[in-house]
């Protein structure tokens, strides 16, 4: 990116970042009401999300979940992961 470019993208990042925590809950939330279509559907959103603002930890993460589920299998170690990943980059 230029240098414009990340002047404009630097407070996108900074509310991504600072959001992070709330996407974790949701996340824990969807797991703990065991709503599978929730938890996809999150997942789904984190990783477009993570992709645009260069959290390519986290996007990749949340793809796998998110493919993990579609594909009916468990996604535990997947979901495990998505969940480190956010805490790493939460800080």
């Amino acid at each position: 990116m230029s240098g414009g470019d990340e002047e404009w993208f630097a407070p996108l990042r900074a509310k991504f970042a600072s959001r992070l925590p709330e996407h974790r809950e949701s996340l824990l939330a969807a797991l703990a009401a065991d709503d599978r279509e929730r938890l996809v559907g999150r997942a789904h959103r984190l990783a477009g999300i993570a992709g645009m603002m260069g959290s390519a930890e986290v996007g990749q993460a949340a793809l796998r979940l998110e493919e993990e589920l579609r594909s009916d299998k468990v996604g535990d170690a997947a979901f495990a992961a998505l969940i480190d990943a956010i805490d790493r980059a939460i800080g």
